[in-house]
């Protein structure tokens, strides 16, 4: 992941990560299986990103993925925050939004494009990171 020919950010998270910055404790959680935490981190700071997180879980480094409790309870351990205080946000619907509330994560579905079909009434839906912080902060 870090060494590949282009590395770009999701549009909008520098500007939602700016407005989360020093208020919450920002972290990456991914299911990749090739990169591990080291190129992780490497793509993060070629993008500028790097600076807002203080963790990286990843599959490689925690032995499980997102849809299993070993993995958020790992999360849960070093972040020394509870699981119903976690948001999850990624582009996945199964992963990153659906199976993370198995465990008690508050997971969200970023649909950029917003052309998705809304699956499920539970899981909240969100096509800008801007207004997912801005959610989060009121949330607060």
């Amino acid at each position: 992941m870090g060494l590949w020919p282009q590395v770009e950010a999701v549009e909008g998270a520098a500007e939602a990560l700016a407005l989360l910055a020093g208020r919450l404790p920002l972290a990456i959680a991914t299911n990749a299986t090739v990169s591990r935490r080291p190129m992780i981190e490497l793509a993060l700071r070629r993008v500028g990103l790097a600076r807002h997180f203080r963790h990286v879980f990843c599959f490689t480094e925690l032995g499980f993925r997102k849809d299993q409790p070993e993995f958020w309870a790992a999360v849960e351990q070093r972040l020394g925050v509870p699981l119903a205080n976690i948001v999850m946000v990624g582009d996945s619907y199964e992963q990153d939004a659906l199976l993370p509330r198995r465990f008690g994560v508050q997971g969200v579905w970023f649909d950029a494009s917003g052309a998705g079909a809304r699956r499920d009434a539970e899981v909240p839906v969100v096509d800008s990171l801007v207004s997912l912080a801005c959610w989060v902060l009121q949330a607060a």
